[in-house]
């Protein structure tokens, strides 16, 4: 029999600890109160701010960036809508974003139909994008940290394929939702300093029931950064396809999938040493790419992204 009394201590324990080192937001405005830092539609215009989202209230002042590479149809003149419930939005031809009022929900709609109309997307051509950037609020070396939560709530609210059969080809045309980590060496006295990889999550992918690994060079654009993607198996952290429309909770430590993707890095030559004491996550985006002609919205809710420091 299983004493009563060690379950009692057991349980003490975990809350002291929880107390006494409590983890710390990676990230700021989880809930998307303070609205939008818009960048250009163009990557060579890097950070620069084409218009602020800042849901008609000059106080505001947002932390998250919204990326709309490759489009034709700009957000920075969309009137900012209200409803009757307090839901914001700001939408025009090509995307849609709705943050709702107060319950931590953000809708991104993309429409690959009207960006692209009749015509293909080719090899080297860009595709539009439609994701939300932030760059961490705290950076933590990897090596100091017990645990990266990352949590969500995430649905698949519509999906279209506009693609003549005749024309698909699953190697250059696509629509994936996503979210990657910029993991960057931060040790000076490293000779990989300021180098980094790019760390996946995928959620969606019109070419699979689920999405599957992948680790490739960041290539297929002009302005690709030529570092390592490493995406992890989609089953590891969700077993049920967006494709059903049903609302997905992903709940998942993601340290040690980061720290396996950074050597890996190493293997195959993108970096000299995978120590994580020497990288940190830097920044996050999640959002949608669509390099081929589909329509799609996808809606988040409970974003969190939180760092557990290692107890000493």
């Amino acid at each position: 029999m299983v004493s009563v009394k060690k379950h009692a201590i057991c349980i003490v324990t975990v809350v002291l600890s929880a107390v006494a080192y409590s983890d710390t937001n990676l990230f700021l405005d989880m809930n998307f109160q303070k609205g939008f830092l818009l960048g250009y539609p163009t990557a060579d215009m890097g950070r620069k701010v084409e218009a602020v989202l800042d849901y008609g209230d000059k106080g505001n002042k947002p932390v998250w960036r919204l990326c709309q590479w490759g489009t034709r149809f700009s957000l920075a003149d969309a009137e900012c809508l209200r409803d009757e419930a307090g839901n914001i939005s700001y939408a025009n031809r090509g995307k849609r974003v709705v943050a709702g009022k107060d319950d931590g929900r953000l809708l991104l709609d993309i429409h690959g139909k009207a960006e692209y109309g009749e015509r293909v997307r080719k090899y080297g051509e860009a595709w539009p994008h439609l994701l939300i950037e932030q760059d961490a609020a705290q950076v933590f070396a990897l090596g100091k940290l017990a645990a990266i939560r990352f949590g969500v709530k995430v649905r698949l609210t519509a999906f279209e394929n506009h693609m003549n059969p005749k024309d698909y080809d699953p190697g250059l045309h696509g629509a994936q939702c996503q979210m990657f980590f910029i993991v960057k060496c931060i040790n000076r006295q490293s000779k990989d300093y300021g180098d980094f990889i790019w760390f996946g999550v995928p959620f969606f992918d019109n070419r699979r029931e689920i999405p599957g690994a992948y680790m490739a060079k960041d290539v297929g654009k002009d302005d690709a950064t030529g570092k390592f993607i490493y995406t992890i198996d989609g089953r590891e952290v969700n077993t049920t396809p967006l494709k059903s429309g049903k609302e997905v909770t992903i709940e998942k430590d993601l340290l040690p999938y980061i720290k396996a993707g950074l050597i890996e890095a190493v293997k195959r030559g993108y970096l000299s040493g995978s120590d994580p004491k020497d990288y940190a996550v830097v920044n996050m985006n999640l959002g949608w790419e669509i390099p081929g002609t589909f329509d799609a919205a996808v809606q988040i809710q409970n974003l969190s992204i939180t760092a557990e420091p290692l107890v000493r």
